[in-house]
């Protein structure tokens, strides 16, 4: 112990001086195993007694490595508590582009046309109802116009077959030529006009009234009565002559009757004479002749008066036939031209229901022209810029089935993106996500926050832009620009961003424990 003060002291430390035990050599020069042995046993010895005879001096460490060894320790344990119990965000990437949150709005021509004025160009924002492009409305107005003229014309022509199937008058030659009546059609009535003006007059003459009649047809039905009145008028006569005739014979047969009564007696009182010879023969004979002479007049008067009997029944026959003749023959021409008046009532009816049908078609055109030229001004659809202007300049020929132009919505952009199905994970909606456009560097620009609004749900196929199972997803910006340095700078559909989802949370330290358990499987894994 006083040595060791000692030393601390002077600030000294004594060294022992190494023992030198001297070597033993045979005669060859060599040492045997034996003198060996004993050597070393011997230098133990004397080793251990000086260790304990002679003092032991330490030098004490320096300041500076003391400061960095505990520096080592606190570091190491701090970092230690800081991994165990700081938490980091863990994100999955993504990369998609910018898209309007509607889909671009093709525009086309609802019908073709010509263009008149184009009232935009490409680039230029619009308001919805905003008037883009005017085609010309020469053509559909020229064509309303005309099937509106047409269709006036065929509604007068039906008008007027209505008032012919209600009336009798027969159309004038102007009515024709007016309502563009064809040749058959206007036949057609004439002859209906003139068939009901022939059944009146044979009604009129069959003993109705001529009231209503035209002054040709008064002429007529005079002559016609007149007719009939003489063709009665001679049955009439003719019986007259008959019945006189009758009535002379009848007469002469009533005293030819009485002659030959008288005859008769004179010759029943002669008879018995010539018995008796009281009288000539010749006298009995002259009395029968006369008897036979009246008695054949009186046959030949019956005879003829039964005949003039006949007669004059067939006279007043022939006079009733000759009313009932007429009756019936005015019967059979009213029902003929009946007839005739109603296979001209169909056709009319079918020319009425034709124009109807005409009509019809000619409405639809009507519509379909009015609509054409309401689509002569072609008006955006929805607030957006004007891109792909199809039309240059007037003349284009615009085509329904092909856009004229497009508009992108101006309604807030969202990013499209794609996530790996083996990122999904932990993925769902409402997750913040921070969005960087890669036109801008984030170092200099900055990102945009977000949050996930909308997720597949089933991944789709790889394609030839994709080489991977993913599941689309969209991200609702919160704001729709980017500021440096007090400049907004718009976002436009289309860029390309690169998006990180903050999925969770988690502790340092369980970054470094799944590293070090995958380095293990790794190693269990290896065959």
């Amino acid at each position: 112990m006083n040595g060791r003060n000692g030393a601390g002291k002077n600030g000294k430390s004594s060294s022992l001086a190494p023992l030198k035990v001297p070597a033993h050599q045979n005669g060859n020069g060599k040492q045997s195993r034996a003198e060996l042995a004993e050597t070393g046993a011997a230098e133990d010895k004397l080793i251990r007694a000086e260790s304990f005879d002679q003092p032991i001096l330490l030098q004490q460490t320096s300041l500076w490595s003391r400061c960095i060894l505990w520096g080592i320790m606190g570091v190491a344990g701090f970092v230690i508590v800081w991994a165990a119990v700081a938490q980091i965000e863990e994100a999955v990437p993504a990369a998609g582009q910018l898209q309007p949150e509607q889909s671009v709005q093709p525009i086309q021509a609802p019908v073709g046309g010509v263009v008149q004025e184009i009232l935009v160009k490409d680039g230029q924002s619009v308001n919805k109802g905003d008037l883009l492009i005017r085609f010309d409305p020469t053509a559909a107005a020229a064509q309303e116009k005309s099937l509106e003229q047409v269709k006036a014309s065929l509604t007068r022509q039906n008008q007027f077959y209505r008032s012919q199937l209600a009336g009798s008058v027969a159309p004038s030659l102007a009515t024709a030529q007016q309502l563009n009546l064809s040749p058959e059609v206007l036949s057609l009535t004439e002859n209906r006009s003139a068939l009901l003006a022939e059944n009146q007059l044979y009604r009129a003459q069959f003993g109705g009234s001529g009231a209503g009649l035209s002054p040709e047809q008064q002429i007529r039905l005079q002559a016609s009565q007149q007719e009939s009145s003489t063709r009665a008028a001679a049955a009439q006569f003719e019986v007259a002559q008959l019945q006189q005739q009758l009535t002379q014979t009848e007469q002469q047969l009533a005293s030819t009757r009485q002659s030959l009564a008288i005859d008769e007696k004179i010759y029943s009182d002669l008879a018995p004479l010539l018995v008796d010879g009281g009288i000539a023969r010749i006298q009995v004979v002259k009395q029968e002749q006369q008897v036979i002479q009246s008695r054949s007049e009186a046959n030949r008067l019956a005879q003829e008066a039964a005949r003039l009997r006949f007669s004059i029944a067939q006279a007043q026959q022939k006079l009733q036939n000759t009313v009932a003749t007429t009756n019936t023959d005015l019967l059979s021409k009213i029902a003929e031209n009946d007839k005739r008046i109603a296979d001209i009532d169909s056709q009319i009816n079918k020319a009425i229901l034709d124009n109807e049908n005409r009509i019809s078609e000619i409405d639809s055109q009507l519509s379909q022209a009015k609509q054409t030229l309401r689509y002569q001004e072609l008006r955006a659809p929805i607030d957006g810029v004007v891109f792909d202007l199809q039309a240059k300049g007037s003349g284009f020929v615009a085509n329904s089935t092909e856009p004229i132009l497009k508009i992108v919505p101006s309604n807030a952009l969202v990013a499209e993106v794609f996530i790996t199905n083996q990122d999904i994970g932990f993925v769902a909606e409402g997750l913040p996500v921070d969005v960087r456009v890669d036109s801008f560097p984030f170092s200099e620009f900055g990102d945009i926050k977000g949050k996930i609004i909308n997720i597949g749900s089933d991944a789709l196929p790889p394609d030839q832009n994709h080489q991977f199972y993913r599941f689309p997803a969209k991200i609702q910006l919160d704001q729709q620009y980017l500021a440096v340095n007090g400049n907004k700078i718009p976002l436009q559909s289309g860029m390309s961003i690169s998006a990180n989802i903050i999925t969770r949370k988690r502790s340092v330290m369980s970054i470094f424990t799944d590293s070090f358990s995958r380095k293990v499987d790794s190693v269990r894994t290896v065959r």
